[in-house]
């Protein structure tokens, strides 16, 4: 209990950046996804992902990427029951949003390699845009390019320490 409790502590930075990333307005202004639960989870997915991979290519213990995802995981749990969902509906949730991450894992795996029309067909797949405006989601896809190109390029304690100051500029 003692060694998952310093775990806990030491991820929390962590989440609380990728869960800060998600709430930056221009996702909301500037791109105009629709400001929802759906959206916020699939922001925080896309993160997620982008991070497990930087640290499975980094070759940081698999320890440590399980940790990170089991923690992820209780939160938008706990999220969920916050919101007064019981516990079928939360079970059932929770593993529907597993199979979804794991999806989003896989797809974007080979994300530098896939093509700018391949990497906004798969975005559109998930996000609500207020909008029918190709250059929004174009804009999305940049803003994931610069992300992954970035956490690929930190070191692994600034990832795993959620120590890391991304910036998106246009």
């Amino acid at each position: 209990m003692h060694f998952f409790n310093s775990k806990k502590k030491s991820i929390l930075p962590l989440y609380n950046k990728i869960v800060l990333l998600t709430r930056k307005n221009f996702f909301y202004n500037d791109f105009k996804l629709s400001d929802s639960f759906t959206n916020r989870i699939y922001l925080i997915f896309f993160h997620l992902s982008f991070i497990l991979m930087a640290l499975k290519n980094k070759q940081s213990d698999k320890n440590d990427q399980q940790a990170i995802f089991d923690f992820f995981f209780i939160q938008i749990e706990a999220n969920y029951r916050e919101l007064g969902y019981g516990d079928i509906t939360v079970n059932k949730k929770m593993k529907d949003l597993i199979n979804l991450f794991y999806d989003i894992l896989i797809k974007c795996n080979n994300w530098q390699k896939l093509q700018m029309n391949n990497k906004s067909n798969l975005l559109l797949n998930f996000f609500t845009i207020n909008y029918d405006n190709k250059i929004l989601i174009n804009k999305l896809t940049d803003y994931f390019d610069k992300f992954s190109h970035f956490i690929e390029n930190i070191s692994l304690n600034s990832i795993t320490k959620g120590v890391f100051n991304f910036v998106y500029r246009e």
